[in-house]
């Protein structure tokens, strides 16, 4: 008979059973004596409930609760699946108070500072997303926010008034929500709310300067109203064919003037540009050597260039 004596006996990895209590049983593992009850489930399936350990537990006590789950069972109920149930329940309960704390501000600073920090133009996309986004649903739970809400209050009025942005600024709440879920911040299975919205349409833009109109700019262009920086960047996009954007991030260490070649580092494809660079370049670039150490047009914000 099982007495406290051979269970305080026990070493680590033995069992043994209670024999004027079936189904009662006492295991010694590395720090203590367990009394679990062993059972077989209506299906089949052999399963275990822990009673107490001894100590805490006295033998008495294990056979009472024995006694308690065999009545429960003999009434219908599994008292395992019922434990087991009463976890995923309350796990179902904890994931949906987590849920409803992820708001979609804290979404997209998440985004902002793990990825759209790291990116050429993540500065634009911050900003959109913090004054259209999160100005209107920032304190909404980000797994709660539905399609007809985020259609109506953010994305339309933006299409409106400023198309390529609108369209722009739903590309980035999707991959706000993408990094949610891939971070697993909301559920795998989560319907992103911007399924099923459009941006605007692309249209192919097929409007260029006739070399009447080239020429009248050009004149134009020294006695415009705008600052030395615009003019002279706008006149560089001209004599080299660049991108506006590379123009303004141009900086002195990528310009060999006596080589007349100017390297662009950061490209579409990864791969390194070599721009030769006419007569007229080189000296609206030599007139702008002394502004600055590092950058063709600096800011008037220390460190930058102009936007």
């Amino acid at each position: 008979m099982l007495a406290p004596r051979i269970i305080a006996d026990l070493r680590s990895g033995d069992e043994c059973a209670d024999p004027d209590h079936p189904g009662l049983r006492v295991r010694r593992t590395n720090a203590a004596r367990v009394f679990f009850y062993r059972y077989r489930a209506g299906d089949g399936a052999l399963r275990e409930i822990k009673l107490g350990e001894f100590g805490t537990t006295t033998l008495a006590e294990a056979r009472k609760s024995l006694g308690r789950l065999k009545l429960e069972r003999e009434r219908g109920f599994d008292p395992q699946l019922e434990k087991q149930q009463a976890r995923a329940e309350a796990r179902r309960q904890r994931d949906a108070e987590k849920l409803a704390r992820y708001t979609v501000e804290k979404m997209v600073e998440d985004y902002i500072a793990e990825r759209l920090s790291k990116q050429k133009r993540g500065d634009e996309g911050a900003r959109l997303l913090r004054r259209e986004l999160l100005s209107k649903l920032g304190e909404r739970p980000a797994a709660a926010v539905t399609r007809r809400e985020l259609q109506d209050e953010v994305i339309r009025p933006m299409l409106n008034r400023a198309p390529r942005c609108g369209t722009y600024l739903l590309g980035r709440i999707r991959c706000a929500y993408t990094h949610a879920a891939e971070q697993g911040r909301i559920p795998d299975d989560f319907v992103f709310p911007t399924l099923g919205i459009k941006g605007a349409p692309q249209v192919r833009r097929k409007r260029f300067f006739t070399d009447a109109e080239l020429a009248t700019f050009v004149r134009w262009l020294p006695r415009s109203p705008y600052s030395r920086t615009v003019r002279d960047a706008l006149a560089l996009v001209l004599l080299t064919g660049c991108r506006s954007g590379e123009v303004v991030a141009a900086l002195w260490r990528d310009i060999d003037l006596e080589r007349a070649v100017w390297t662009i580092r950061e490209t579409k494809n990864g791969e390194l540009h070599d721009v030769m660079l006419s007569r007229q370049a080189i000296d609206l670039l030599k007139a702008r050597r002394l502004l600055h150490d590092a950058f063709v047009f600096p800011s008037w914000l220390d460190g930058q260039h102009v936007a």
